[in-house]
């Protein structure tokens, strides 16, 4: 198409530390993604056009919160932007507004959640009824969706997609992993596992059998839920670029977090991996908000989990970042 049939521009956040990819849309296209959401996404999760959508994130150059806005808006939900606002302004501002769905990264919710407990606030009073998550694994990792759901007192869903491909998939009623959307894609797995995906409705910027990156797993095996799509088992490993090895094994930040978020009182948790004399040496950075918390503890649950030993360090509260967006879970230093 030439320029002119284009409507939009979005950008990727460029957090693998490489510079973003910039994406076009057509009037058309964006609609396919607005369908999307309200179609599957949305209604995966029983949002409905009485409820009130609180999306928790700065409005910046990023596809997702937008077209998460675009689609409930097209439901015709009421949508809340959280936009320019401190975690303690989007606390009062849920509370106040009666948000009944909560948009946000995984982590970002239980961020929520720490500081409106410190404003003397429970969320899990709130009327947030909902969740939906994306950018990271977490709403797909049994023990943070625990948290999340705990935190709110709410049914907590994942949803997948990338600012080059669209919205690929969601979580359902089932639990255990993520449908991809088939009849909007192509998906094929590679022999290593990596998910390849062909958009059939983005016409302005077509992808055809794009490598996502992603590691998955998937089924074809009924679901309760009653989709016919085909599903990631417990949602995305990990990313290509994610995967570290301790001793010969080879682990993915995902498994990490099912067992540090299984141990209450974790706030914020980074994974350090460095090589040093040709050795992987990995280091996992927990703040905590418990006094009695056991570094010993965790470092023996993961052993046993994950068939090695991980150096627990509890480092001073405010040490590690926090961010709405994609929380980078590990850190790959030089030797």
């Amino acid at each position: 198409y030439s320029v002119d049939r284009y409507v939009r521009l979005h950008q990727t956040s460029g957090s693998s530390g490489e510079l973003p990819l910039r994406w076009l849309d057509t009037a058309e296209s964006w609609e396919w993604w607005l369908r999307i959401w309200a179609e599957h996404v949305y209604r995966a999760a029983s949002v409905t056009p009485a409820d009130r959508v609180f999306l928790a994130f700065s409005f910046g150059p990023f596809i997702g919160f937008w077209s998460a806005f675009g689609g409930a808006e097209r439901l015709g939900a009421l949508c809340i932007s959280g936009g320019a606002m401190t975690s303690e302004q989007r606390v009062r501002s849920i509370l106040d507004l009666g948000a009944t769905v909560l948009l946000s990264t995984p982590t970002y919710a239980l961020r929520l959640a720490d500081v409106a407990r410190g404003m003397g606030v429970d969320l899990a009073e709130s009327s947030v009824r909902v969740t939906i998550h994306a950018g990271e694994a977490g709403a797909s990792i049994p023990a943070t969706r625990d948290a999340i759901e705990a935190a709110w007192s709410a049914s907590s869903f994942d949803h997948t997609g990338m600012t080059e491909l669209g919205p690929t998939g969601f979580s359902c009623s089932a639990r255990d992993g993520v449908h991809l959307i088939e009849s909007e894609f192509i998906f094929e797995v590679t022999d290593d596992g990596e998910l390849v995906a062909t958009n059939l409705g983005r016409w302005g910027m077509p992808l055809i059998r794009y490598r996502t990156g992603d590691r998955v797993i998937v089924s074809r095996e009924p679901c309760p839920c009653g989709s016919p799509f085909m599903k990631i088992v417990g949602g995305i490993q990990g990313r290509v670029d994610d995967m570290f090895t301790v001793r010969g094994v080879n682990l993915y930040p995902s498994q990490v977090e099912d067992i540090v978020r299984r141990h209450p009182g974790v706030a914020e948790f980074v994974i350090e991996h460095r090589r040093e004399r040709r050795m992987d040496e990995v280091a996992l950075l927990v703040e905590t908000s418990a006094a009695s918390f056991s570094a010993e503890r965790l470092e023996a649950d993961l052993r046993q989990a994950l068939g090695v030993r991980l150096d627990c360090r509890v480092v001073p509260a405010g040490t590690l970042p926090r961010s709405e967006l994609k929380s980078r879970r590990i850190v790959h230093l030089g030797e």
